[in-house]
């Protein structure tokens, strides 16, 4: 028998007998390894190794303690016992014994907690089972990715089946939180690594007054590393189910795309309503590409009943357009289509551009000139009103001079053919000159903390007269014009950037005969201490404010206050919006925000958005209300199991 106070032994046989098989990767045989404890016995007989009182078993990748340990070289066992803990770069285990078989690579944990570093999962039972390098087994055993010693939420069940860095199964499964089970299931199966996995994603509830409680069940099929689709059933308790698909899909040379379909049927309403989202781009500089973005709804209702998001529920058109393009040496060639489906409750019929086939040539110098071109060929349908085909050949020459004082002038020419339908004229085609020049200088004094610029311009503008245009689309949208502008802007500017803006202008036009003026614009723009854009339109002739808008934005660590207005005399329109965020402790966040429309003194929707994020689970809680209805959406976060760093993370239940 050897006794000693303190031994240091230089032990590789031990090193590889014990720790390169049980504990994964790391084994090297030529690797120093050093081990320490209070009392190390060699029994000659049984060709067994026995160290007590703080054994400690280091390497440069590992350490391994406990109180006692027992090494029996004869059948390569290895028994560690009282307060054992292993520690690596991946994997920290602790128990209160471990049992091993070197040559089998088996063995049992007792008491025994393993905890995944990096993905900071934890799996504890009474007894685990080691059957290979990484997999593990257990009658019984609790798994959840939240800190000891008492986990917000764990899996409790039995037949437990882990593979490291891969994924966990269970059966007889309950979800418990702080140790009260809530629910019940059959079978559960989590992926641990970042890659993408087959499974059911967390449930999404909602309650609205106009469609009562909904309960959402997305499924997630990872088809191929390219290629995945979601599954969504959604149950309402006032309209029915719906039922939901989205799929995606990547390729080489910049080759994406998402599809989205659903489909209710409304048992309220008795009506069927169909959304169709797909979008698929495939862009090229040196070839053929293209996209296609589809936005097709079946009712013109169909945002306002089902959409809690006041931007959706609002929209007055959707656009669908898809594109054919070849680059050509600084120009490119393109076949357009553009449908859109309009939304408001008194539809009117708007042009459709099926097809559009067009020539664009780039700004391109010739000596001293710039020279640029489009042409297009339209055909734009409409069910009533006015309808045919559209020749458009845009040429146009550019030219800059000047240093300090610069003068930039374009000078067009602008061609316009029709063949029409449901209308008097058969033909008829329209041409205009159109003439631009800018005069401009920048004048700039630098002061110790900033630097004050002054550019004053004034710029010309001609259209002659085009007479009238059926409207299509915006390329109709000129007339007759004569008119010069006058602008100043003042800028104010450091090291870090701009921090004012002022621009005021004012127009003066021919050809509105004894009402020359257009309205007098100013423009603010401010960056520091806080964020605040402005324009507003005076119309100098009538004396009153025709236009305003702005929008204020407030920043703290702790707090954000925005606000934004809108007022337009012509249209009618009076609108306000505000909202505020608070990150008032560590784990709370709150965002809330409110419209109003002045002009029908009514609150247009009032959104609060209350987050609560923990260590290991998060809750998100959505309330939205609106005129004769509101919705509440409830999201709930399990730390390891909603998502992943490389797409949907699924958690699965059977």
């Amino acid at each position: 028998m050897i006794r000693k106070r303190f031994i240091r032994v230089i032990f590789i046989l031990l090193f590889l007998t014990l720790y390169c098989p049980f504990f994964i990767n790391y084994c090297f045989a030529e690797k120093e390894t050093t081990i320490t404890s209070d009392t190390l016995e060699y029994f000659e007989k049984t060709s067994t190794y026995i160290a007590k009182g703080s054994v400690k078993v280091v390497d440069e990748n590992m350490e391994v303690k406990s109180e006692e340990m027992i090494y029996n070289e004869e059948i390569s066992e290895i028994i560690a016992s009282g307060n054992v803990r292993y520690e690596d770069d991946e994997l920290s285990i602790k128990a209160s014994k471990i049992q091993l078989n070197t040559k089998k690579d088996t063995g049992r944990l007792y008491e025994a907690e393993i905890l995944h570093k990096k993905e900071n999962y934890r799996v504890s039972g009474k007894e685990i089972e080691k059957k290979g390098k990484r997999y593990y087994s257990a009658p019984e055993a609790t798994f959840t990715t939240c800190d000891p010693p008492v986990p917000a939420w764990c899996f409790k069940g039995n037949n437990v089946d882990l593979l490291i860095n891969e994924r966990l199964k269970a059966k007889d499964v309950s979800f418990r939180v702080k140790g009260l089970p809530l629910v019940y299931l059959p079978y559960l199966s989590v992926p641990f690594h970042t890659e993408r996995k087959t499974g059911f994603l967390m449930p999404v509830f909602d309650n609205s007054e106009s469609r009562g409680i909904r309960i959402g069940v997305p499924f997630y099929w990872a088809i191929s590393e390219d290629k995945d689709a979601t599954f969504f059933v959604d149950t309402y308790s006032k309209r029915g189910i719906g039922e939901g698909l989205e799929f995606r899909y990547i390729k080489p040379e910049n080759v994406i795309g998402r599809w989205w379909l659903y489909h209710i049927k409304d048992t309220l309403l008795r009506k069927d309503f169909l959304e169709v989202r797909a979008l698929h781009e495939q862009r090229s500089g040196d070839g053929i590409g293209g996209f296609l973005s589809i936005n097709y709804v079946n009712r013109e209702n169909f945002y306002r009943e089902y959409s809690p998001y006041r931007d959706i529920r609002t929209n007055r058109f959707v656009e669908s357009t898809g594109e054919v393009s070849l680059p050509i040496d600084n120009s490119r060639l393109y076949l357009l289509s553009q449908y859109w489906v309009d939304l408001s409750e008194v539809v009117r019929p708007a042009p459709q551009r099926l097809p559009e086939f067009g020539y664009v040539l780039n700004p391109t110098k010739v000596g001293h000139l710039w020279f640029s071109t489009t042409a297009t060929v339209s055909n734009f349908w409409r069910e009533k009103g006015i309808y045919g085909q559209r020749l458009d050949i845009y040429p146009r020459i550019l030219h800059t001079l000047g240093k300090d004082i610069i003068l930039s002038q374009a000078l067009g020419f602008r061609g316009i053919g029709y063949f029409l339908h449901r209308s008097e004229e058969g033909f008829s085609h329209r041409e205009a000159i159109e003439y631009n020049a800018m005069v401009n200088m920048r004048i700039l004094k630098r002061y110790n903390s900033f630097t004050h610029v002054i550019e004053p311009s004034i710029g010309y503008k001609l259209i002659t007269d085009p007479h009238d245009l059926p409207v299509f689309d915006s390329t109709e949208l000129f007339r007759k014009t004569s008119r010069i502008e006058f602008s100043l802007i003042n800028r104010l500017l450091q090291k870090g950037g701009e921090l004012f803006i002022l621009k005021a202008s004012q127009a003066f036009d021919a050809t509105l005969g004894d009402r020359p003026f257009l309205p007098f614009r100013l423009e603010i723009g401010i960056k520091k201490p806080f964020s605040l854009k402005l324009d507003a339109n005076y119309d100098v002739h009538k004396g009153e404010l025709e236009s305003i808008n702005s929008d204020l934005r407030l920043y703290t660590s702790k707090v954000n206050i925005w606000l934004n207005q809108r007022y337009n005399k012509k249209d009618d329109i009076t609108y306000y919006r505000g909202g505020f965020g608070v990150h008032p402790l560590k784990s709370w966040y709150i965002n809330s925000s409110i419209s109003y429309d002045a002009k029908e003194k009514l609150v247009r929707d009032i959104t609060v958005d209350l987050r609560y994020l923990r260590q290991c689970w998060g809750i998100n809680m959505v309330f939205n209300k609106y005129p004769g209805d509101y919705s509440v959406l409830i999201m709930f976060e399990l730390k390891g199991l909603s998502m992943g760093t490389s797409g949907y993370k699924p958690l699965k239940i059977l």
